[in-house]
């Protein structure tokens, strides 16, 4: 009789969790004993580090389904119910797709046979228990960071070009890098005089006025410029639903007014409505190509 077949699957959602909670390493030693237990070869190990369970856009997890697709899997152990999804929808169909292949998940946390009234039952209440506490803890985060922005604090995350981020304490505040903000101002008064994004950037890169990086400026770049509030002084939460990757209509954004702004909100304004105006009809073209 062959023996039983096993891979292991564990997650953290943060770099935090995965230091001071229950680290990556430790949840594959208790997935093999729990192999170890099961009689099963462990024959592949699959982990995602600081990504969220609320989506099965994880490549750890992509990898793991995909490799049961392929070889003969009789365990798919991880950690907890949560370890695998925080989302219930997501737990069902991939819990039905490794069934149909002959794939079992186990957990180590927790004994529950799924095939059974009782096991079914208590694995769905942890899933909606799961997705529950996700769901909190977003919305939890959201309002943290939204009151540390208010308090003018920045959050973390890549220093926008023209700010440079200055430790208050344990937080950091935004303030104006002038040689940098000097450039982004130069950008919005060449747009709004009636330069092109590729022409405006062609100037700035013979005048040798790059990017922080070193790198050259491109049309996007530009364009990505004056698209962005950041530079009135404005924070913008709750604009991408993350689920979906999807922008959220603009009447459901938090945005606060966080840190000085380069660019005065009439220039930004009127630069938006440039925009539309120099938008090519019915081509989806781009209007900052010229």
């Amino acid at each position: 009789m062959n023996k039983a077949t096993a891979i292991i699957y564990t997650r953290v959602s943060t770099l935090r969790q995965a230091e001071e909670g229950l680290p990556i390493e430790s949840q594959i030693e208790q997935c093999h004993k729990r192999a170890a237990g099961l009689d099963a070869s462990v024959l592949q190990v699959f982990c995602d580090a600081g990504i969220s369970g609320r989506t099965d856009d994880r490549p750890g997890f992509q990898d793991a389904v995909a490799y049961c697709k392929t070889h003969h899997v009789d365990y798919f152990i991880c950690w907890s119910t949560s370890r695998f999804a925080r989302n219930k929808v997501d737990a069902a169909f991939h819990k039905l797709q490794l069934k149909k292949r002959g794939t079992r998940v186990v957990y180590v946390n927790i004994d529950l046979d799924s095939d059974t009234d009782s096991g079914w039952m208590m694995e769905s209440m942890l899933e909606v228990i799961d997705e529950h506490f996700s769901r909190q803890i977003s919305a939890d985060t959201l309002r943290s960071m939204t009151k540390n922005a208010r308090d003018g604090f920045f959050n973390g995350g890549r220093v926008p070009f023209g700010y440079s981020a200055v430790p208050e304490g344990k937080r950091k505040r935004l303030t104006i890098l002038e040689d940098e903000a000097q450039i982004v101002r130069e950008i919005f008064d060449l747009y709004v005089a009636g330069m092109g994004c590729k022409l405006i950037a062609v100037q700035l890169n013979e005048s040798t006025r790059l990017r922080r990086d070193f790198k050259k400026w491109n049309k996007n770049l530009v364009a990505a410029t004056l698209k962005n509030e950041v530079y009135t002084g404005k924070t913008i939460f709750n604009r991408t639903n993350h689920l979906t990757g999807k922008i959220r209509p603009r009447k459901n954004w938090i945005i606060t007014q966080s840190h000085p702004a380069i660019i005065e909100e009439e220039i930004f304004m009127r630069t938006q409505e440039l925009f539309e105006e120099r938008a090519p009809s019915g081509n989806g073209g781009s209007p900052h190509s010229q």
